[in-house]
């Protein structure tokens, strides 16, 4: 696995920006798979977490509310789940390195959005296993689990970090994520793609600029969405990241 290479808050936050982030997703998939900065097509992020980071997936139901849709555990540690037949909270057993995907998840329809939570929490691990490290986290007087929470759901952090850190945090996963699945080189030539695909020149698309040029922007979201198999919440937000919409 390559190394994180940044600085850190007291807390052992990364500070990190957005073209650093960009930079340490594309030199992952350029040892795991470097013919999809090339190539814009669907990364297997399930292989990617399991046979590069070494970590173990598996699917629990997290909560009533879906709020919960994923856990990163950094350590041996009990996470809190839903008992299938009788809806009643239990504690489980989970062992480092392990992301727990809520079973929802699993449906075809949420197919897409699990890619992301996977991403997601898989980044956590790659940016902030120095966060929640036993050293620091005895350090910073901590208490209570030593797990993530994924961004959609309730954020069951420890008392040390503070509210900004831990929003930042997620920030970090998020970002990560998507450039995990849709690589800045190959988003480019899959932009150039779709315009060459209408023949027309690629430009910068602004939305309210007409009905048209809105049409525009939701095929071109629709096209990125399909070509790396993401939502297309995915696909806008990485477009308008990428100053292309």
């Amino acid at each position: 696995m390559i190394e994180l290479k940044t600085t850190y808050s007291f807390s052992q936050v990364p500070y990190i920006s957005y073209e650093a982030l960009e930079e340490y997703a594309e030199s992952i998939i350029k040892i795991y798979s470097p013919k999809l900065l090339s190539t814009p097509g669907e990364l297997d992020i399930l292989d990617l977490l399991q046979d590069y980071l070494g970590l173990s997936v598996i699917y629990q139901t997290l909560s009533y509310d879906e709020k919960t849709m994923g856990i990163t555990a950094f350590h041996d540690d009990y996470i809190q789940v839903l008992e299938k037949q009788t809806g009643c909270i239990m504690s489980i057993p989970v062992k480092a390195k392990t992301i727990v995907i809520d079973t929802s998840l699993k449906s075809k329809m949420n197919l897409r959005r699990m890619r992301f939570t996977l991403g997601h929490e898989g980044s956590h691990y790659l940016l902030h296993q120095k966060t929640f490290s036993k050293e620091n986290i005895n350090n910073m007087g901590m208490s209570g689990n030593q797990y993530l929470a994924a961004k959609t759901g309730h954020i069951d952090y420890n008392r040390g970090i503070g509210k900004n850190e831990k929003e930042r945090m997620e920030r970090q996963a998020d970002f990560l994520a998507a450039a995990l699945l849709m690589p800045r080189s190959a988003m480019r030539i899959a932009y150039k793609d779709f315009f060459s695909g209408i023949g027309e020149t690629p430009r910068v698309l602004t939305r309210g600029k007409g009905q048209e040029r809105d049409v525009l922007v939701k095929q071109l979201t629709s096209y990125i969405a399909d070509t790396f198999n993401v939502s297309n919440r995915a696909a806008t937000i990485r477009l308008e990241k990428l100053n292309a919409v």
